[in-house]
């Protein structure tokens, strides 16, 4: 059995064992499967040149297979949607468009800076990622300014900071689940409760994420307070684990970072141990006697008469 090779499209990528499409208009969803590939209009409007002020969306679902793609155009030039091409074929603003034409973004801003501020840059990346064996604090405040944080906070070196959904920050046994696996492993959990609603806030968090090494992130919902916290610690080099509760549309999911899901508390008790590497000490056995068991006799005491075990009672037997 063979299949047909869809044409070669710009906006087509590989990436672990999925193709996607950069231009799927849902942006948590864009594989794309061969049967739409191969209906979709696009690369043939590539390959016959199109404007660069032209913006593609597609819809690349599954069950799309037994039909063309909904393919979806507007000007990003005069900001109107368009219903086909033949407009831009007379169109005076027309500039012909070429898959990696023209420089980055990236290197046209590298390309604007001065030669010292860029250097100063390369050099803080460099001690941030590859020199840097403690974790850094915020250069400078997010809130005021200033050359450092106002606060002055101090890492702990066994800190786990734990962000948990909206909904679940308020709820005990969540809380005390958490806090019993980490206490248990020796690490100095703290659990951020506070809701986020305003720059207070904002600045609570941003001290418990530069206070802990390791940042433990709850995707399971859509929250200001996870994304804040998500782009923070990976900005400082924080140690990030990121867990949600077992769904089958979450809200998103983080392109690169590996995500790890739990259904029940023993699950998520496994990941916590598991992926922040704590050593969870075996319960001693109790050495207290059973509750039905006689006590020692003691030197010298008469021994206790034995007690006859008594009958099973039986319906009985006819003669």
């Amino acid at each position: 059995m063979t299949m047909d090779t869809p044409p070669a499209c710009s906006f087509r990528r590989v990436l672990r064992g999925q193709t996607l499409c950069t231009r799927a208009t849902d942006e948590f969803d864009q594989a794309v499967w061969p049967e739409v590939c191969a209906r979709c209009p696009v690369p043939g409007w590539l390959a016959a040149g199109i404007c660069r002020h032209l913006d593609i969306g597609t819809e690349v679902g599954k069950n799309l297979a037994a039909a063309s793609p909904r393919v979806r155009i507007a000007c990003s030039f005069f900001g109107i949607r368009l219903e086909g091409l033949e407009r831009c074929r007379t169109c005076p603003e027309f500039s012909a468009w070429e898959a990696g034409a023209g420089p980055s973004a990236a290197s046209e801003l590298a390309q604007a800076l001065p030669g010292e501020v860029l250097e100063a840059a390369m050099r803080e990346a460099l001690d941030r990622h590859v020199q840097q064996e403690r974790p850094r604090l915020m250069p400078q405040c997010f809130r005021v300014g200033a050359t450092q944080c106002l606060r002055s906070p101090e890492i702990i070196p066994n800190g786990v900071l734990v962000l948990p959904p909206a909904s679940l920050r308020a709820t005990e046994p969540y809380r005390a689940l958490v806090g019993q696996v980490l206490q248990s492993g020796g690490a100095a959990g703290l659990i951020y409760t506070g809701p986020m609603r305003d720059v207070d806030s904002l600045c609570d968090l941003c001290l418990s994420v530069q206070q802990c090494p390791h940042i433990v992130i709850d995707l399971g919902e859509w929250d200001a307070g996870a994304l804040f916290a998500l782009g923070l610690a990976g900005a400082l080099g924080r140690q990030m684990l990121l867990i949600r509760g077992r769904d089958v549309t979450p809200p998103f999911t983080p392109l690169g970072m590996a995500t790890y899901e739990y259904a029940t508390g023993d699950e998520l008790a496994m990941l916590l141990v598991q992926g922040l590497g704590l050593e969870i000490p075996e319960q001693a056995a109790d050495k207290q006697p059973a509750p039905d068991a006689a006590p020692a006799q003691e030197a010298g005491a008469p021994e206790a008469p034995a007690q006859e075990k008594p009958k099973a009672r039986g319906k009985r037997q006819p003669k």
